[in-house]
């Protein structure tokens, strides 16, 4: 044996196990037993009592634009537009930046701020002046721009709206600089090079160890202006044969053609392929925006701004249905970004089209959606009966859970974010944080997913407390559910015999502490194939 670990707690009946790991594998899972004939190059390692929990996964972020979320200016912390340029103007003085360098932000949001109101022109253009800026909010699906860098963009009154995106205009056509979804592609951006995404990605990589993930699942392959699909996949592949991913990578495949996807195809790559860490996954694709940015695509107009319309369809349907096809005709399951119940019908119709377009195809790849946050009872009868997966974000409700009402109205509030019912039904569920949107910590995680409560404890008793996971059912919506959803079932996601040795060690017993405890719990080692990747503590 290569590795014993030993004194572990695997769950609240298990609590003096050990696990014997030779090559990257699990080769026997049983108790003290496993200590009396150790090998002469066998490292034993005392975990003191500590849970030796499966790897735990996040089934959906942006890993490269994690890491590109920890160089520019963080206006998550601002609570006024005020507040956001005297953030922009810290950094601005901290780096040295002269007058008419562009300026990149990321991370406000209006519902912090006393008007719930987006920063209006006049305010961006105060908030830095000589400075181009472009201001991501934190859903990442609308982004400011101040009226510099509207100019260097090239963007006037007469632009028109692209194809699932929208320029925010006022009376008489008046620029507003608010930018919607594919809109917000227009904005001036700085070149993106190869070794900026090399970087991004080890640095997101390293801190999702340091956190305790084993696995991402990650969407980068289509959304790093000015490189191709090609190009982001190549570093991903080169960074593994340099031994510089320290966690297992699942590309969720994002691709906006079919011409795309099918060159994919042609270039040799499958759902399943891999190579050492990395492993392609399935294909990507975005129906709608954001909840919060009032862009998510609702059935009906938004109950606390009817005058905002139903949000916005991010790919015409005929598009969505093409992709979903093309991906279930190369035996590709499709996940397809749906936050609104509006979106979900669109993407539910195309699934349902792709499997009636070929009745033939028996091994039917599981297709699946990303947030799946605003549901009607109709919708989980169906997602059920279709036997969809869903890769939801139980941290999104440390802020949805104080604006979700609000924007659909009580009576749908009730069915939406219904974890414990879609669980219960035998939907297939995993977790994810999409990071950078919300931090990758899977503990914080695992504590929205069994309280629904905010960081501060709020509301008593959770926010439709009927719909907690326990923490049994969160635990395996952050393990065996994320290997499910990458592909990976029966090679990772439980301790057992012939599985990957990816463990995460947490620094106190989960099984015994309060749930309130999980936010302050944190990863003491997390183990990828038998190997340290991250240790905060001496065991």
């Amino acid at each position: 044996m290569d590795l014993i670990l030993y004194n572990a707690a695997l769950d609240p009946q298990h609590k003096q196990a050990a696990v014997a790991i030779r090559d990257g594998i699990i080769a026997a899972v049983g108790g003290p037993e496993l200590l009396q004939e150790p090998g002469p190059d066998t490292t034993l390692l005392d975990l003191q009592g500590l849970p030796l929990l499966p790897g735990l996964t996040d089934s959906h972020l942006h890993l490269a634009e994690t890491g590109r979320s920890m160089e520019v200016v963080d206006l998550s912390p601002a609570r006024s537009p005020q507040e956001m340029g005297q953030l922009l103007r810290d950094f601005i003085r901290e780096q040295q930046l002269p007058p008419g360098r562009l300026v990149l932000g990321w991370g406000w949001n209006q519902d912090h701020f006393p008007s719930r109101a987006f920063p209006t022109l006049e305010e961006l253009d105060a908030m830095a002046p000589g400075h181009p800026l472009v201001l991501t909010r934190v859903c990442q699906h609308i982004a400011l721009a101040n009226s510099a860098a509207m100019a260097l963009a090239g963007i006037d009154p007469s632009t028109p709206d692209p194809v699932g995106g929208e320029i925010g205009r006022g009376p008489g056509g008046r620029l507003t600089g608010v930018f919607r979804e594919f809109a917000v592609p227009l904005l001036p951006q700085p070149p993106i090079t190869p070794e900026d995404v090399r970087r991004w990605i080890q640095k997101a990589a390293g801190r999702a160890a340091a956190l305790g993930l084993t696995a991402v699942h990650t969407d980068d392959l289509c959304n790093l202006p000015g490189l191709s699909w090609g190009e982001v996949l190549d570093l991903y592949l080169q960074l593994d044969r340099e031994g510089k991913l320290p966690i297992r990578v699942v590309e969720q495949c994002l691709f906006l053609t079919v011409d795309e996807l099918e060159a994919f195809f042609a270039r040799g790559f499958y759902p399943g392929w891999s190579q050492g860490n990395f492993t392609i996954g399935p294909l990507k694709i975005i129906a709608d925006g954001s909840l919060g940015a009032r862009t998510a695509l609702l059935s009906q107009p938004y109950h606390d701004l009817p005058q905002a319309g139903k949000g916005i369809a991010s790919i015409p349907r005929e598009d969505l249905e093409a992709l979903v096809l093309t991906a279930h005709r190369h035996g590709m399951g499709a996940v397809i970004h749906a936050i609104g119940d509006g979106a979900l019908d669109l993407s539910l119709n195309a699934i349902q089209a792709a499997r009636d377009a070929f009745p033939e195809i028996r091994e039917t790849p599981c297709h699946g959606i990303v947030h799946c946050q605003i549901t009607r009872p109709d919708q989980l009868r169906r997602i059920r009966e279709m036997g969809v997966q869903v890769l939801a974000q139980p941290v999104f409700l440390e802020y949805d859970l104080h604006m979700a009402d609000l924007r659909v109205g009580e009576e749908l509030g009730r069915s939406c974010y219904a974890w414990r019912t879609m669980v219960d039904s035998g939907i297939p569920f995993s977790a994810g944080s999409d990071s950078p949107i919300e931090s990758m910590d899977p503990f914080g995680n695992l504590y929205c997913a069994v309280t629904r409560k905010d960081y501060q404890g709020r509301p008593d008793g959770g926010w439709h407390p009927g719909e907690c996971l326990t923490l049994t059912q969160a635990l395996e919506a952050a393990t065996a559910g994320g290997a499910f959803a990458g592909g990976l079932a029966g090679r990772c996601g439980r301790i057992a015999p012939g599985y990957w040795a990816d463990f995460t060690v947490p620094d106190r017993d989960i099984f015994a502490i309060p749930p309130e405890e999980l936010l302050h719990t944190r990863a003491a080692m997390t183990i990828v194939g038998g190997t340290v990747a991250a240790s905060k503590k001496e065991l």
